[in-house]
């Protein structure tokens, strides 16, 4: 009877637990549920919301081949700098990683992330004063960095840098910066299933007006569109973001430790912009040849350097802001692989 009474209690008590270990089950259960649905959604919405960036193809470069010299920065740099031609010049291998939107901390972690898998032996940045004092705001390009890097500590180092303390909705709900995109949402869903996608296929970004090509560069065909200043950003030191000093000073500190030959450019403008902000281009140079001296990094503004061959007016541009024509780019390029 003893016995007996012992494996009763003995039962009971592996009931007692059983029960528990389902209502705890339960419990956790709906909200790990819950969590999945969220992810699964926001994945969907990511895929038909958020645009074509060719930086996809860019990392994915970075990430499966070697390179001597990469180039980060902005827009100007993506359309101006060719390194098929400075590859030429200069018998190394080379990869164009500027992007449109490419703020200086960006270029930091770009750049932190190529020596994660890629240490290049030099680094070009290509230096934009407007965006050192621009507003950075919430638009689609937001988080093309972060979207686009490998799982790594360099990816969760900037996603708690820059995204962390940003509206909450851009972590939890990411498509949410890519709401706009609706119009066309199905197709772009359906194309990133395609064969010429999911191969990372150069050709697949390329358009009437532009083409990517293997080594990075977006080639701006000649064009009978209009040319605006709409997105010109004027150089004012008043407005200079302390940030954006600190993650040069990031920048060379990095390159630094590395070994990493820093050179900088500034690319040209138009000559008619030059002339009718004079002022704040002359200002611009002043500010940014002093600095590179204080950091000894050396610095090339090619609005007031020579560049043979080279069309200074609009009509070697596509906009008053500066990104130039294919032709164009190729002869600045022989410059660029000139000084590297």
């Amino acid at each position: 009877w003893h016995w007996f009474c012992q494996f009763q209690q003995s039962v009971y008590r592996q009931i007692q637990r059983e029960v528990l270990s389902m209502h705890n089950f339960k419990k956790y259960m709906y909200p790990v549920l819950f969590l999945a649905v969220i992810l699964c959604i926001n994945e969907f919405l990511m895929l038909a919301l958020k645009p074509y960036t060719c930086f996809r193809n860019d990392m994915h470069k970075l990430e499966t081949n070697q390179y001597d010299d990469l180039f980060v920065g902005t827009s100007h740099g993506k359309a101006g700098i060719n390194p098929e031609i400075v590859d030429k010049i200069t018998g190394e291998k080379s990869l164009n990683l500027c992007l449109g939107g490419e703020e200086v901390q960006d270029s930091y972690y770009i750049i932190k992330e190529a020596c994660r898998v890629n240490k290049p032996k030099k680094i070009i940045y290509e230096l934009d004063p407007g965006y050192w004092v621009s507003t950075e705001t919430l638009g689609p390009e937001y988080r093309t960095v972060y979207d686009e890097f490998p799982m790594s500590e360099v990816k969760v180092e900037y996603y708690l840098d820059k995204i962390w303390n940003v509206d909450f909705r851009t972590t939890l709900f990411p498509w949410y910066l890519y709401r706009k995109g609706i119009k066309g949402a199905g197709a772009r869903f359906t194309s990133k299933f395609s064969h010429a996608y999911k191969n990372y296929d150069d050709s697949f970004y390329n358009k009437p007006s532009q083409a990517y090509i293997s080594q990075g560069q977006i080639r701006i065909h000649r064009s009978d569109a209009p040319k605006t200043e709409a997105n010109l950003i004027l150089w004012d030191e008043k407005k200079l973001k302390s940030d954006a000093v600190k993650s040069f000073e990031k920048i060379v500190k990095l390159c630094k430790e590395n070994n990493i030959k820093l050179t900088v450019v500034t690319t040209p403008v138009p000559q008619e912009t030059l002339e009718k902000y004079h002022d704040n281009f002359e200002n611009a140079n002043k500010f940014f040849t002093s600095l590179m001296e204080k950091e000894g990094v050396e610095y090339y503004n090619y609005n007031y350097q020579e560049i043979s061959g080279f069309d200074r007016s609009l009509n070697g541009f596509s906009d008053y802001e500066g990104h130039m024509y294919e032709e164009q780019s190729d002869v600045f390029s022989e410059e660029i692989g000139k000084i590297m």
